[in-house]
């Protein structure tokens, strides 16, 4: 037999070095592993949100920059005066939501004023101690709701004793006959020159679009009106539609899995008041994990045409804001992205707003005392800023 020298295998100290340098690899290995997939969820969680963003500030930006879209300035004499009814029935939000004395109502111009483009109030939402809470923000126009019919729209002139009236030839453009219409009137030959609604009496300033033609009588030659959808079937509380946004902080389990666990932290949403009841829908979610908004209004006061002055206070009446409202300035604090445990947030306080014309604008928000001292730091926070010039304030 032959016998082989120098085969020999591995001794149990050669095998327990080895070992512990496998161990000592996997463990480096496993550790980097984990912080590769926290910063790739981290990572597509921001990018989730940041498409969010987009999508939902859209909607925001579109209705901020249509406010006062087929809004009529005055309104056409009869006895008793025009009446109406807008924001009406309790709303599904909670009371506490609402500073003492306040609802849903509190932004209405009914029973008999012309509507305010854009208005706005506190809400208890992340109160301070300055009493400053997350804004409640309401838009008015015709288009501010997601019916088709809120989306058409048509002019009409007397001339020479023939009736002209503009045809899209488009379904999606053109009112059909059941669609409930305004009829606002040209009023050139004031000083200055203002839009009427027009109505047969106190409560009726609507009709169906094939009985439009009711709304404007009397009427002469060089007459112009204009004819603005507003629903397609309910007979309409108001001569207009409403938005409503704000944050609040819903249900536990309609709450994303990704915000903080904090009281401070809510859903954006966007409510449209109904015509069917008058009370508000319930709230579509534009954004989550949102812990404030603040409005500004850039105003002109000085008919230059350009802002010269800015506020957080709302226009009194519909004409100042027709007349003096060049800008709106919308700052949404926002949760970017889930927890990250590697992340530790660099303040204790964020601005939301800005400083213009030398003054502080908005508030400084606390995120320790809001959010929570111990829940703020691992999530990283974000201010969205909308700048929108609404089109059809003065026009």
């Amino acid at each position: 037999m032959k016998l082989l020298y120098g085969k020999r295998g591995f001794s149990l100290a050669e095998l327990v070095v080895v070992m512990g340098i496998f161990m000592v690899v996997m463990m480096i290995t496993a550790s980097t592993f984990k912080t590769v997939a926290n910063q790739a969820a981290q990572q597509s969680k921001s990018v989730e949100t940041q498409i969010e963003g987009i999508i939902g500030l859209e909607i925001l930006r579109a209705d901020i920059e249509q406010a006062g879209f087929g809004l009529p300035w005055v309104f056409q004499t009869t006895t008793p005066p025009v009446t109406y009814t807008e924001a009406d029935v309790t709303s599904s939000i909670p009371a506490s939501f609402w500073p003492s004395g306040w609802s849903p109502k509190s932004f209405n111009d009914a029973p008999g004023n012309p509507p305010r483009a854009v208005l706005s109030g506190d809400t208890t939402f992340n109160k301070d101690s300055l009493n400053i809470g997350s804004k409640y923000l309401v838009i008015k126009s015709t288009g501010a709701t997601t019916n088709n019919t809120s989306r058409k729209w048509t002019n009409l002139a007397y001339a020479n004793g023939t009736k002209t009236i503009r045809t899209w030839g488009s379904s999606a453009r053109d009112l059909s006959a059941t669609d409930r219409v305004i009829v606002v009137k040209n009023l050139l030959n004031t000083t200055p020159p203002t839009r009427q609604l027009r109505a047969s009496s106190s409560t009726v300033y609507s009709a169906t679009f094939n009985l439009y033609s009711t709304l404007t009588y009397p009427h002469l030659d060089g007459d112009t009106f204009e004819i603005y959808g507003i629903d397609p079937s309910n007979a309409l509380k108001m001569p207009f539609n409403r938005a409503d946004f704000y944050v609040r902080r819903p249900s536990a389990s309609e709450v994303p899995k990704d915000c903080a666990d904090s009281a401070g932290v809510g859903i954006l949403y966007k409510s449209t008041v109904n015509h069917s009841n008058a009370g508000l829908s319930l709230g579509t979610p534009l954004l989550d994990c949102v812990a404030d908004m603040q409005v500004v209004y850039g105003l002109d006061t000085s008919g230059a045409g350009v802002v010269n002055s800015y506020t957080s206070d709302p226009l009194a009446t519909a004409e100042e804001v027709r007349t003096q409202l060049r800008e709106i300035r919308i700052y949404i604090l926002a949760q970017e992205g889930s927890k990250d445990r590697l992340f530790s947030y660099p303040s204790e306080t964020i601005m939301v707003g800005e400083v213009l014309n030398g003054v502080q604008r908005g508030r400084v928000f606390s995120l320790k005392d809001r959010i929570g001292a111990t829940i703020y730091k691992n999530y990283r926070w974000k201010v969205y800023t909308i700048v929108v010039r609404p089109k059809n304030l003065g026009q």
